[in-house]
């Protein structure tokens, strides 16, 4: 049987002409930068408080856990955590005033105060954060100051995202825009030349002028322990009356006072809830 040649050398043609006019993939543009400095400069300025519902993950060396948080944070050092049992009754208090935290839990009958650190956060979120740093990402921010007279804030374009970079006293950060979003996707923070966090935010919203990010990770690299934060409720900026990051001593003569410091995170003198 003879194959008809024309029409296959036909349809040949037209495939191959069809093949050449196919639009190139479009190669995706980093974000302008002067747009990304401009957006976190604006975060910076505008962010003063947050009131937030969260469900709050850990994983680390001592095992894992979740429970949900009311979180009142007021820039630059004070903060108040609620968590909660599954009926909303309150499991444990914790606050941050300065350099200190002081610590409530009513059901295991303990008052703890000590200085706020990286090891004493650590007891309560499974991760060492500085005190600073943790606020600042609660806050849905970067987590040192970008500040917009600093010589040493740099950015360029890498690939289809935009790097941030600054330092601030002994600490430095490494930031990351998404792709053509001018918004902070990751990053890095480190002392001298070790990475001590890396974080991650996603699912953004609008929040009273700005893209909230709900969805926040922290991750310590040497131990791979995580805290992972999923807001359920965000108010922006609203009054934080200076009580409510007072936490004196409860009354109950049954409850033991302990020194914050020196135990493992979730070991014995823990007040993880």
């Amino acid at each position: 049987m003879r194959v008809p040649v024309r029409p296959l050398v036909a349809a040949g043609l037209l495939l191959t002409a069809a093949c050449a006019v196919l639009p190139e993939a479009r190669r995706a543009a980093p974000p302008e930068l002067e747009t990304v400095r401009a957006l976190l400069l604006h975060d910076e300025a505008t962010a003063q408080t947050v009131r937030g519902l969260a469900r709050v993950g850990f994983d680390g060396p001592q095992g894992s856990g979740s429970v949900t948080q009311a979180i009142v944070v007021a820039l630059p050092d004070r903060a108040r955590v609620e968590a909660l049992t599954p009926l909303g009754t309150t499991a444990l208090v914790a606050t941050l005033r300065a350099e200190e935290l002081r610590v409530h839990s009513p059901i295991r009958h303990e008052y703890g105060v000590g200085r706020a650190t990286r090891e004493t956060l650590a007891r309560l979120v499974m991760v060492p954060v500085p005190p600073a740093v943790l606020l600042r990402l609660l806050a849905g921010l970067p987590p040192l100051p970008v500040r917009a007279q600093d010589p040493r804030l740099t950015l360029a374009s890498e690939g289809p995202v935009v790097r941030v970079e600054t330092v601030d006293g002994e600490y430095w950060q490494r930031l990351w825009t998404g792709t053509e979003d001018p918004a902070v996707a990751r990053g890095e923070v480190g002392r001298a030349s070790e990475v001590l966090l890396t974080f991650a935010f996603s699912d953004r919203r609008p929040v009273q002028g700005r893209a909230f990010p709900f969805a926040q990770q922290v991750t310590e690299p040497s131990t791979g322990s995580q805290l992972r934060v999923q807001y359920e409720q965000v108010a922006l900026n609203a009054p934080a009356e200076a009580a409510l990051f007072d936490l004196p001593p409860p009354a109950d003569p049954q409850t033991r006072i302990i020194e914050l410091g020196g135990a493992e995170p979730g070991r014995s003198g823990g007040m993880a809830p």
